[in-house]
């Protein structure tokens, strides 16, 4: 049980830090790239034990935009022009978060 939490706690917090990279170029406030980091560990979290399709990769990408969508439509009522990145950060690290839970056989199928 601990050895699962453990490679779902990694999963979340690579993921957090490679959403955060853009955000630390842009001298975000500290405050939002750790909100991302723990947006990735509760996605990763909800990744493993919620299933729509039988694909990793579609599953993720479901996922990472159905979770990201309400904090999108905050951020972008605040700042428009963050819309389209932090949709493309879900796109992209949802299925990455889906599949790597999947081979490190955390996930169900």
């Amino acid at each position: 049980m601990m050895k699962k939490f453990f490679r779902i706690f990694t999963v979340g917090v690579v993921l957090g830090f490679v959403d955060s990279i853009p955000l630390f170029f842009a001298n975000a406030p500290l405050f939002n790239m750790i909100a991302i980091v723990v947006f990735w560990l509760v996605a990763a979290l909800m990744m493993t034990r919620t299933s729509f399709v039988r694909n990793s990769l579609l599953d993720g990408l479901i996922l990472g935009v159905l979770l990201m969508s309400p904090l999108i439509l905050t951020v972008t009522a605040v700042n428009p022009k963050d819309f389209f990145p932090m949709l493309l950060m879900a796109v992209v690290l949802g299925p990455l978060c889906a599949w790597s839970l999947t081979k490190l056989g955390v996930r169900i199928p």
